[in-house]
């Protein structure tokens, strides 16, 4: 299966369906009334976190993704059926950004966590919700609210508690396999593994996941080699397993110089990664001329502890295994430094404050947020709708504040291309 851990879609939810303006016309019946339904709500657009993804491949050829609109209301006061909402399954890891602002919109990160990220837009209201003691026969009626639409970027993190990092040919793939379930390509050539592969180490308390991070090399962090499109991957694990060949044929200088590599590609791409707890693994302790490539490992490396095994013979996997457990469980006491998901901030209030611009002796044009969305919501079908949307345009103090600055009466208003006269 290809491997994709990035890609850009555009969001639409669903408009709002609208609402109508209709009569009751049935026998004993004779004043009637409004029987106008109000329109549906336009589907969402929800984001689910799927433990069983670990690629966006299923969303990397669709740029566009809309969810339905509601439909428009009935008589006989039947409200508009609402829009199905579309639901967009990820791995768990995926993190959504706003493609225009860079700002992290949700970061999925449970199995079945939900996230509306576009919701859809409620249903305008038919004539039955405008009656009232002093309109008894309203020709009132709205327009269904705009669904929210998002451009976004969506990069896949992969969750993995443990990651195994080193040179090609460091034996991460074979130390994968000998301590968890997994089963990754295994050959004797350079970027055999060609993208992260997850296992699970098996616990009586609770599962770990380890990934084999592939195609790290020196410039790695500047986008040479497979390094840079994976480091991202290292980012969310609490320990890191610095893989390292005890075989001098592995290595194109000496021990020390290739584990220097690695530390520095960390650092180079987020400082934050060299603070990580590490584990350094020697491996292939099975090869002729371990022992000395060991100890000169020894010497230069004083400071941490080096966990010698051979993941091919399975030696001394077990203290690897225990010490793994006994970091990945201390670490699980501490409270997480990620938020599970991010909760959308209430839609905004629209001000009423506006911009205007004369284009012409006798032409005034405005840009208005509020009234915008008003000239969308009512329809100027019908006298009731009319007077409604000049009490928005009185709201605002319209007609004062362009006198205030040269209008007069007349004076031609053009709001999103429609044209009202100042009173």
């Amino acid at each position: 299966m290809q491997f994709v851990d990035q890609c850009n879609i555009y969001l639409k939810a669903g408009n709002g369906g609208s609402g109508v303006v209709a009569w009751r016309r049935e026998a004993h019946y004779p004043e009637g009334g409004p029987w106008g339904g109000d329109g549906g709500k336009g589907g969402d657009i929800i984001i689910c976190g799927d433990q069983n993804l670990n690629t966006l491949l299923h969303l990397r050829y669709r740029k566009k993704i809309c969810a339905n609109n509601g439909q428009n209301g009935q008589t006989k006061l039947c409200s508009g059926k609402k829009g199905e909402d579309i639901i967009i399954k990820v791995p768990l890891g995926t993190q959504f950004f706003d493609r225009d602002s860079g700002k992290l919109l949700v970061d999925i990160v449970n199995n079945h966590q939900k996230f509306v990220i576009c919701k859809g837009g409620k249903g305008g209201y038919g004539n039955a919700h405008f009656k009232s003691s002093t309109n008894k026969a309203p020709t009132l009626y709205e327009n269904g609210d705009l669904g929210e639409e998002a451009n976004v970027v969506l990069k896949l993190k992969h969750l993995a508690d443990v990651g195994l990092i080193g040179l090609p040919n460091a034996g991460k793939s074979s130390l994968l396999t000998a301590l968890t379930n997994a089963k990754p390509k295994i050959a004797n050539y350079e970027f055999t593994t060609l993208t992260p592969i997850l296992g699970v180490l098996e616990n009586k308390k609770r599962k770990i996941i380890i990934a084999d991070i592939p195609g790290l090399i020196k410039g790695a962090s500047e986008n040479k080699g497979l390094g840079f499109q994976f480091l991202q991957h290292i980012e969310r694990c609490q320990l890191l397993i610095h893989v390292i060949s005890l075989n001098k044929a592995d290595h194109s200088k000496k021990i020390y110089d290739d584990f220097l590599t690695i530390q520095n590609e960390l650092k180079k791409y987020n400082k934050q990664l060299i603070d990580k707890q590490q584990i350094i693994v020697a491996n292939k302790i099975d090869v002729d001329g371990s022992d000395k490539e060991l100890e000169i490992l020894k010497e230069k490396i004083k400071k941490q502890s080096i966990i010698a095994v051979s993941a091919i013979r399975k030696d001394n996997l077990t203290t690897l295994k225990n010490k793994i457990i006994a970091i990945c469980q201390k670490q699980k006491k501490k409270k997480p430094t990620e938020s599970s998901t991010i909760t959308l901030q209430p839609t905004k209030k629209f001000d009423r404050k506006f911009a205007f611009k004369q284009t012409s002796p006798n032409e005034w044009t405005i840009t208005s947020k509020y009234l915008s969305y008003w000239l969308h919501k009512i329809p100027l079908t019908t006298k009731d709708n009319i007077y409604r949307f000049n009490q928005k345009l009185n709201n605002c103090n319209v007609d004062q504040i362009l006198k205030d600055n040269g209008a007069i009466s007349k004076d031609t208003i053009i709001i999103d291309g429609i044209q009202f006269e100042v009173d």
